[in-house]
């Protein structure tokens, strides 16, 4: 029906209010209406360094385009006519996903941390951490956040508490998208694979290896996790750390699937925590 060709790449779409905007690598958002596909407008936002994510909000009667940036700086603008109204600041990396909700916006950055704004008063409210890599999707679902990052977990915190509730693993690559459908979680990851989980905040499984606090919403995840994040496949010798247990392996044939059936064991008998 329609091309537009504008003067840069395209790295990320917003619509709302009958616009469409589109965020470009050369720091400008390009407005358009939805009515006729026509170009309105270019605002100048955060050049030379790219756009990256784009949110709305409303500030009473003024509408509100909110703008994620390469810059690590998020701004917040007039929707009609780009003006800069207020600046927010606190990410250290590139800005990537950003999340509106009521007078918070919740933003994940390459930086391995969500960070929450007032969006009114540009002050940083709240500040997640726990991610081991970039943050690349951030959702909300009634009092609870649910983030999709690099390093292959889907973590749930308490909005409030900043409590980091449980992760959801299982993922062979990257997590770049995530979208939650009812109690569903769809998550994309780079090797072309997509997984389904249900979120069940009243199953936990933790895990209770030496120095690891990770608590899983499935059993299953906890096995992958302690097979591939606290065993060598190669070890010569393996002592399990899992707490109170002073099992030890070789490498002998037969003494390393005795290793897994131990590690799955504990996962499976020993790791439940009652909600």
């Amino acid at each position: 029906m329609e091309q537009f060709k504008l003067d840069d790449r395209v790295l990320c779409l917003h619509s709302r209010w009958r616009i469409l905007y589109a965020g470009l690598a050369n720091g400008n958002v390009v407005t358009f209406t939805i009515k006729n596909n026509k170009q309105i407008d270019t605002f100048e936002c955060h050049g030379p360094r790219a756009v990256s994510c784009l949110a709305t909000a409303q500030e009473g009667a003024r509408r509100l385009l909110i703008v994620g940036s390469y810059d690590c700086t998020i701004s917040v603008r007039d929707a009609r006519n780009g003006l800069l109204l207020r600046t927010l600041e606190g990410h250290s990396k590139t800005i990537l996903c950003m999340k509106v909700v009521n007078d918070l916006v919740f933003s994940g950055s390459s930086d391995q941390s969500v960070h929450a704004h007032n969006i009114h008063t540009g002050e940083l409210v709240r500040i997640y951490k726990g991610h081991n890599h970039a943050v690349t999707v951030v959702n909300i679902l009634g009092k609870v956040m649910v983030t999709a990052c690099l390093d292959k977990f889907v973590r749930v915190y308490e909005l409030q508490s900043h409590d980091r509730l449980q992760v959801y693993g299982g993922h062979s690559d990257m997590i770049m998208c995530m979208t939650i459908h009812k109690s569903m979680i769809y998550t994309g990851c780079y090797d072309g694979s997509v997984q389904a989980v249900r979120l069940n905040l009243m199953q936990n499984y933790r895990c209770w290896w030496h120095g690891c606090s990770l608590i899983f919403g499935v059993v299953d995840h906890l096995k992958q996790h302690l097979l591939t994040d606290h065993t060598n496949p190669h070890f010569q010798t393996l002592k399990c750390r899992w707490k109170n247990c002073d099992a030890f392996f070789t490498s002998k044939k037969g003494s390393k699937q005795d290793a897994a059936g131990h590690i799955e064991r504990h996962a499976k008998d020993d790791s439940r925590i009652d909600s």
